[in-house]
């Protein structure tokens, strides 16, 4: 008697929505598997629907207003995530690694760490030339203030906590990292959000300004960031909660020279 053929395999399930969730961290994650009525309304701007898409912001009504300037991602190396942060405004130049040894001679950092806004905010300073003007911001960022100067056109070097997705998270302190905020986006619930780069990943990144302003006021204690664990960090006087830290610090960035894309 011929034996019966094999029952051939049967095909694995279609991806549900929770897989295209699990790409978050992921920086080859492709604006083609975003399911066609997300985020359709950036369809001519992949970055911007991809950012949107993975925040779960705006995905199937339009925002009122949304911009962003066309400024460059590089990947950070060690802990230099506030050089890198301020090279990429810079258009490159100087470098990330040019910043450092420029810090380091300044008694500014030891292994490319800013924990001093401003520390950053001077090196800002210089290099901006008449590139354009920065302003030194205390307080919380879900502010007019704020809101204003990012509705205008400027562009905002932030110190948060970054989770494991690099969003914004309250962890004191423990997990700080710098952002360059390069534009802004308002839904029809006229909520704002800050459209972000970082040196983590090359892709942009869409966060509401409520939660990277708790992050930024949550910004009081230092810790021994992972990986780094034999190095020796250079804390401004008084630390990362003191006038010269991090906490409820800003730089905004004004009169730039990128090309602003405004996508509403």
């Amino acid at each position: 008697m011929t034996p019966a053929a094999p029952v051939p395999p049967q095909p694995p399930p279609p991806p549900s929505l929770n897989s295209f969730r699990t790409s978050v961290q992921k920086d080859n994650f492709s604006v083609s598997r975003i399911p066609n009525d997300e985020c359709s309304w950036a369809l001519d701007y992949p970055e911007v629907q991809k950012g949107c898409f993975l925040s779960r912001v705006c995905q199937y009504a339009q925002p009122k207003r949304c911009q962003f300037y066309d400024i460059p991602s590089f990947l950070q190396v060690g802990p230099t995530c506030g050089l890198t942060a301020l090279s990429m405004l810079l258009n490159g130049q100087p470098t990330a690694t040019e910043l450092f040894a420029e810090a380091s001679a300044q008694k500014y950092t030891i292994n490319g760490e800013m924990f001093s806004a401003q520390y950053l905010y001077e090196l800002t300073q210089k290099h901006l030339n008449s590139a354009g003007a920065c302003l030194f911001h205390e307080g919380l960022l879900d502010c007019a203030r704020i809101k204003e100067q990012l509705i205008g056109g400027a562009c905002l070097l932030v110190p948060y906590d970054a989770d494991v997705n690099h969003a914004p998270c309250l962890r004191s302190g423990h997990r700080a990292h710098w952002a360059l905020i390069v534009g802004y986006l308002i839904d029809d619930q006229d909520k704002f959000f800050v459209v972000a780069r970082h040196g983590k990943t090359r892709s942009l990144a869409v966060w509401s300004l409520v939660s990277l302003s708790e992050s930024n006021a949550n910004l009081v204690e230092f810790a021994q960031p992972k990986g780094h664990e034999g190095c020796t960090f250079l804390l401004p006087p008084g630390g990362i909660d003191g006038a010269l830290g991090l906490k409820e610090r800003s730089i905004l960035i004004t009169a730039l020279p990128h090309k602003l894309i405004r996508v509403r």
